[in-house]
């Protein structure tokens, strides 16, 4: 699991919407740092990785929400849709390692029904993934990390 990069900056004297205004950035910039693996499918250990980030980024903005107003919601729900759609390929991935090692301890007569099981599952991260790679591309023409910096540093 990736390790939170550590938060420079912080004042304990500073307010809470002066640290918030440190703290989220950082956070965005973490989540970008495995912006460079998502194009490869193959890559789930960084789009783990890429989940954890999204999470903590998450879980950090419902922390300071009480900073900003309406707007800040937008921000927020786009970045749940982000762990969503990543959650869902990471607990396929974990399904089909699931699957390939049950499939090493059967019979011949019954790998057609796991083979056709794994087929399925693949099929379906195959979309969740292209989902992901959609809505990611969707943020970066619509400028939405520029803008939620914007945001959360005004």
């Amino acid at each position: 699991m990736a390790k939170p990069q550590k938060i420079t900056g912080l004042n304990p004297k500073r307010s809470f919407r002066e640290n918030a205004c440190i703290i989220l950035p950082q956070k965005v910039e973490e989540v970008y740092s495995w912006e460079q693996f998502i194009r490869d499918p193959a890559r789930r250990e960084e789009l783990h990785n890429m989940r954890i980030s999204v999470k903590r980024l998450r879980y950090t903005m419902e922390f300071f929400a009480v900073n900003y107003g309406k707007h800040f919601s937008d921000f927020l729900e786009t970045i749940i849709e982000l762990q969503d759609i990543l959650g869902d390929i990471h607990d396929i991935d974990v399904v089909l390692e699931v699957l390939t090692n049950y499939k090493e301890n059967l019979q011949p007569a019954e790998l057609s029904g796991v083979d056709v099981l794994i087929e399925r599952t693949s099929e379906t991260r195959n979309s969740d993934y292209q989902a992901f790679l959609e809505k990611w591309e969707q943020l970066s023409v619509t400028d939405f990390k520029q803008k939620l910096l914007a945001f959360i540093t005004s």
